[in-house]
């Protein structure tokens, strides 16, 4: 043996021993400048770390003992399962050629070299286990493949399994011929044959490589993993600065997860070689801050809380009709409709104009009386004791016609100069043959908006919701629905405030009424807020992600003037909408 031994080391004294281009490693996912977002919290790095040649390609050949003895040795073929746990844990991204050599008293190539791993990993799981050893065959075997099929300025390793002793100077002769082309040999041995074992240990110190003796096939899973296999013993993962990490090594690739956070982030993987040189690799990776802002829109006149900037009159017409007498959870509609138009007349700021009319709710039925609509409280200073009495008095007893109330609505104004509003409140379709459309787009043409608030539509929902639509639509206002007094409550809060849209250059994003919009999710630009008020008011703002902004409109002595507050909000996805 020490013969033998002196023998290599003349050999490898006179040879050209490895093309050592020294301890290299490269990053190769995610590529440099990559960029992420959505909230990304972490990134999967990979690569490749090699002290035996370049780290662009990686080149494997297998070389597995197929003889008999491991019918013995290893009845559970541990030795397929280890070397297919391998390639399985072998980086996904990195550019990788696999081929295999099987070998008992001769060699052969049972799998070319490909990048195809599926393929690969099918040809180990039918090794046979048949004949006897031949080491130095399966080396020769493999080393021609390699010259065949192996890529100019990869790393090229063998990786050799055996479980038994073969002709050892045979297996030096192919050793010297893998040191002259540079190309390590990574030995296992699985069983305690001890002349066996140091020729596999003479074999792998001889060419640069590892030995690792195995006793128990159940290890051999374990030990694949744990082979050196491009001279690398370390691979730690660090992002501007941290802790390092370790990454996993695979066959000559490394993975594992940092953490990264919005903006740049200065990733190194720093490889220790088994020889104890060190070589880092870096790359950027930058964090885009998707995150929504928030948007609320609020209004003050005076100091005071606002729906509306400008002076607003706003009459509320209610359908007082026998249908209003249907349930809601054990309450008439009627009851409802009276209890929360009574709590609004309180909330509702005091320089708001407020009217109330009704309909349906002097005559029975049976008299089909298509004129049944009165204004019960005219628009003029301190009337809420008097409209909260008036809504008190209804009576649900006649027909629904709409089109005629709203046919009498211009007059109710007289000569008002404020925004002119009505606000529908009904659980139905017009009753009497009327054109509540032609109606409401006649108001329109007035300066008059009709805002619809469809109430308690039960099982009609969808062909009563069409028709009461289409006459808000006519007069440029709203519809809305309710099916519960809160609802109703909101409802009646949005439509008798001032609306606003949120544009986005030409293209209307988000929309609501003053006092009851609430928050806005929106992603980061610039934004143009208008009031739909006469005449209209807007104010530009600009949203950076993470922004919580309020935007206040104030009026004071008879200018507007937006005031803008801002605050830093938690990581928030736009996909949750408003």
């Amino acid at each position: 043996m020490r013969n033998a031994l002196i023998f290599l080391v003349l050999a490898l004294a006179g040879t050209a021993m490895a093309a050592d281009t020294g301890l290299q490693v490269e990053i190769q996912s995610p590529s440099a400048g990559f960029t992420v977002e959505d909230g990304t919290t972490s990134v999967e790095v990979e690569g490749i770390a090699s002290a035996i040649g370049g780290v662009r390609y990686l080149d494997i050949m297998f070389v597995v003992d197929t003889s008999s003895s491991l019918r013995r040795s290893d009845p559970s073929d541990y030795r397929a399962q280890g070397a297919i746990g391998l390639v399985q844990n072998l980086s996904p991204k990195s550019d990788i050629k696999i081929g295999v050599v099987s070998f008992d008293s001769k060699s052969q190539i049972a799998q070319s070299m490909t990048s195809d791993r599926e393929a690969v990993m099918e040809t180990l799981r039918l090794l046979p286990r048949s004949g006897s050893t031949n080491i130095a065959a399966g080396i020769t075997s493999a080393l021609a493949e390699l010259e065949r099929n192996g890529r100019p300025g990869s790393s090229k390793v063998i990786m050799l399994f055996t479980d038994g002793m073969s002709n050892k100077n045979k297996a030096y002769d192919a050793a010297v011929e893998a040191t002259k082309r540079g190309i390590p040999i990574q030995t296992l041995m699985l069983g305690q044959d001890t002349k066996g074992g140091k020729t596999m240990d003479t074999i792998a110190w001889a060419t640069g490589g590892t030995f690792i003796p195995v006793s128990d096939p159940s290890k051999l899973p374990e030990a694949f993993l744990n082979l050196r296999t491009t001279g690398v013993d370390s691979v730690t993962l660090s992002v501007n600065g941290s802790e390092p990490v370790p990454a996993r090594l695979a066959g000559g690739t490394f993975a594992g997860s940092v953490p990264v956070a919005i903006g740049e982030n200065r990733i190194v993987a720093f490889a220790t070689s088994l020889d104890g040189d060190t070589q880092e690799s870096e790359i950027l990776v930058n964090v885009r801050d998707t995150s929504c802002a928030a948007l609320e829109v609020l209004a003050r006149k005076d100091g005071q809380p606002a729906l509306s900037l400008s002076d607003r009159a706003v009459e509320v017409v209610v359908d007082a009709s026998q249908s209003m007498w249907g349930q809601i959870e054990g309450r008439s509609k009627m009851e409802i409709a009276k209890t929360t138009l009574e709590e609004v007349t309180y909330w509702l700021p005091d320089d708001m104009e407020l009217a109330l009319r009704a309909y349906g709710n002097t005559s029975a039925p049976k008299q089909n009386n298509c004129t049944d609509s009165a204004l019960l409280v005219p628009f003029r200073d301190n009337n809420r004791d008097y409209i909260r009495q008036a809504i008190a008095g209804l009576r649900p007893t006649g027909q629904t016609p709409i089109a005629y109330a709203l046919n009498q609505v211009a007059r109710d104004f007289e000569a008002s100069q404020s925004d002119r509003i009505v606000v529908l409140v009904t659980d139905g379709i017009e009753s009497c043959g009327g054109d509540p459309v032609t109606a409401a787009y006649a108001l329109q043409q007035q300066g008059i908006v009709v805002h619809v608030i469809g109430f308690g539509l039960g099982s009609a929902a969808d062909e009563d919701a069409s028709s009461l639509q289409a006459i808000a639509a006519a007069s440029g206002g709203r519809y809305v629905t309710a099916g519960s007094a809160e609802e109703l409550k909101s409802a009646l809060a949005e439509t008798v405030a001032t609306s606003f849209s949120v544009y986005r250059g030409s293209t209307e994003v988000a929309s609501g009424s003053l006092g009851s919009a609430g928050i806005m999710l929106l992603p980061e630009g610039d934004y143009r807020v208008q009031l739909h008020s006469n005449p209209p008011v807007e104010a530009l703002v600009s949203l950076a992600p993470r922004d919580g902004v309020t935007l206040t409109l104030e009026k004071s002595n008879g200018e507007i003037s937006p005031f803008e507050q801002r605050d830093q909000l938690p990581y928030t996805s736009c996909g949750n909408g408003r």
